[in-house]
């Protein structure tokens, strides 16, 4: 989610493929996290053109301060929202339980987004601290 905006598309399928398969291994999922990580390195041009100009070559990373707050949040919501959903979806695999898989994700993307912001205003004030 947080790679460099200009690395090449195979470089982040492979990246997103090879994280996904070592979380895979240790936490014995079969595949789970792979796919859900593939699955987010495939969107993430997608989003990033819908939240930046020039679908973000114009950006040097991606932070709050090269976004802004709401591009920044629509960009990571939206990415966490696909990857908790498929995973979550993955590992249910089942329609009747399609309401509580919709809620947990939701529920998972809301604190991630929050670890995500506490996290980036820790990085990008460096001063303050």
């Amino acid at each position: 989610m947080f790679l460099p905006p200009k690395l090449p598309k195979v470089a982040v399928l492979s990246t997103a493929f090879i994280m996904g398969f070592v979380i895979d291994v240790f936490s014995d999922s079969y595949g789970l996290h792979t796919a859900a990580t593939v699955l987010l390195g495939y969107a993430r041009p997608l989003i990033l053109s819908l939240v930046s100009v020039k679908g973000g070559e114009d950006l040097d990373e991606i932070s709050i301060k090269q976004l802004k707050l709401g591009r920044f949040f629509t960009y990571t919501g939206f990415l966490c929202f696909i990857h908790h959903f498929t995973l979550f979806y993955l590992e249910a695999f089942r329609l009747n339980e399609f309401i509580d898989t919709f809620g947990r994700a939701f529920i998972s993307t809301i604190v991630t987004l929050l670890l995500i912001f506490i996290t980036e205003s820790i990085r990008s004030n460096p001063k303050k601290r």
